[in-house]
């Protein structure tokens, strides 16, 4: 098989943001380094409307720039950046990969992650954000669903954390084989289901204590009816995956919801938000 590999110039903090734009274009292998960003895409699912957008998204941040450097055959292209992941201190979350020999302190909680070709490793500001978010939510007894799980960082952590049942989702096959055998690592798996697809993988008399989403603003925008719907009257959402500039579109779409905001966190030009769901009462006759 024949695969395409592109090369951005790109400045670290906006690697994870452009990986996830290049996810929903069939890119799946990619190599980060401090100023770019190496990306692969089978050269069968790549054409000229894909091109398109990668210029147009290019074309917003000045000083980023792309090229086409060749044609090669299929390999391991995760091998070397999987080798660079280092353990991540994060509130009290020791988060590292299996072949690390760090070990947590009695205080923390230790997340084993060997991340593959899915993300959420603790490298990047979004996780951390949430991560430490978990630690302030009420998670002792709760039931969870985690969207976009990725690697099933936020579902492990969740059930670490006492939640005592998490659904998480992903329509990217590699999170689910992933989030999958993460699961077994940190020895969670009887509390964590791992379901392959978007939202339509939940039942709507699925009610859930506490919703997590960290993915990006497209999806969060067209799910945020759907993270509210899902969650029981009292619980809260969590959403990330937002740079500060997306701030304004989230909150106006967040007015339309029967959820208040408890917390507003930022991390570089990175944000979330922790909302509240109320009772949405219906409106009164003539009004």
């Amino acid at each position: 098989m024949t695969y395409l590999k592109f090369l951005f110039t790109i400045p670290e903090h906006l690697q994870e943001y452009f990986i996830a734009e290049l996810l929903d274009l069939d890119f799946y292998g990619f190599e980060q380094f401090d100023n770019s960003l190496e990306a692969y895409v089978e050269r069968s699912r790549f054409n000229d409307t894909h091109r398109e957008y990668i210029e147009q998204l290019v074309s917003l941040y000045p000083g980023i720039t792309f090229s086409e450097e060749k044609e090669i055959e299929e390999q391991n292209w995760n091998s070397t950046w999987e080798k660079s992941i280092k353990p991540q201190r994060i509130g009290k979350f020791l988060v590292k990969p299996t072949w690390s020999a760090e070990e947590p302190t009695e205080e923390e909680i230790l997340l084993e992650i060997d991340p593959k070709m899915s993300f959420g490793t603790g490298y990047h500001a979004t996780t951390r954000l949430i991560l430490r978010e978990l630690e302030r939510m009420p998670m002792k007894g709760k039931i969870v669903m985690d969207a976009g799980t990725g690697t099933g960082i936020l579902a492990i952590a969740s059930v670490k954390l006492g939640a005592i049942n998490v659904i998480g989702f992903d329509t990217d096959p590699w999170s689910q084989d992933n989030a999958y055998e993460n699961t077994f690592l940190n020895g969670v798996q009887d509390k964590i289901e791992i379901r392959f697809g978007g939202i339509e993988q939940i039942r709507q008399d699925e009610l859930f204590d506490i919703t997590l989403a960290n993915i990006n603003r497209n999806v969060i925008l067209e799910i945020i009816p759907f993270l509210s719907q899902q969650t029981k009257v009292g619980g809260q959402i969590c959403i990330t995956g937002l740079l500060d500039s997306d701030e304004e579109i989230i909150r106006k779409k967040l007015s339309e919801q029967p959820v208040h905001i408890i917390s507003f966190e930022k991390e570089e030009e990175w944000i979330l938000f922790r909302l509240e769901k109320y009772e949405d009462k219906p409106a009164e006759q003539g009004s």
